[in-house]
């Protein structure tokens, strides 16, 4: 497995956007709801994991997209922003820095809003917890056990993450589109709407293998190469 660095951030990632500012978010999150949920429902039933799953999937893919934004407008401030690691296969995946700011390392981050809505339900989230799955993540690059969830049998959603992002991504960014979202704030959008998925009475699910389920999509499909969502 070669690494080698993306050309260089400026400024912080989450300013210098292009577009206007997020308007109305929490419409916006509940747009991305409402239509995640019914894409994934089946007769009018769904799964609180799947919906779980398939937002934490399309999240941390919007990550790697809002990273690579940066990276394209020349923003970046040294080799450890964005690096691509290549597999033996030819395949490519992205680290660094830029994409743990949109996933976890901020304030408004995809991760950081669904360990707040977490807790706010109770849950205790360890640091460790949150670390391990960053570690196997990156340890299962170019492996078949990249991008599968660890989690219990009866836990497992109906879908690998990159299934979700495959088969949702397209209906997300009609959305965000609309709605004029800037590529750098598609994670706190999709953050957002995880946070009302929490709120959701229909299903109770403990907050932490909700946040577990969240983390173990998000996380790897923060890695993935774009042009291999076909």
């Amino acid at each position: 497995m070669e690494t080698r660095a993306q050309s260089t951030v400026r400024d912080h990632p989450r300013r210098n956007e292009a577009g206007n500012p997020l308007q109305g978010p929490r419409l916006v999150a509940r747009a991305l709801l409402d239509r995640i949920h019914q894409e994934i429902a089946e007769d009018g039933r769904f799964r609180m994991i799947d919906l779980l799953a398939a937002l934490g999937s399309i999240g941390g893919f919007s990550c790697i997209l809002a990273a690579l934004d940066v990276a394209e407008a020349g923003q970046c401030r040294d080799g450890a922003d964005l690096v691509i690691v290549e597999t033996r296969d030819g395949s490519r995946y992205y680290a660094g820095n830029l994409t743990n700011a949109f996933l976890l390392e901020s304030h408004d981050s995809l991760l950081a809003l669904t360990y707040g809505a977490a807790r706010s339900q109770g849950a205790v989230l360890s640091q460790e917890t949150v670390l391990d799955t960053f570690r196997h993540v990156a340890a299962t690059i170019g492996d078949p056990q990249f991008g599968r969830p660890r989690l219990a049998d009866d836990d497992q959603p109906g879908a690998l993450p990159i299934s979700y992002v495959r088969r949702l991504w397209p209906v997300a960014w009609q959305i965000l589109n609309m709605n004029h979202v800037p590529v750098r704030r598609r994670p706190l959008a999709i953050g957002m709407a995880i946070e009302l998925a929490f709120a959701i009475d229909e299903q109770t699910i403990d907050p932490l293998l909700a946040a577990r389920i969240v983390t173990e999509c998000a996380v790897p499909m923060a890695k993935i190469d774009p042009s291999k969502i076909a």
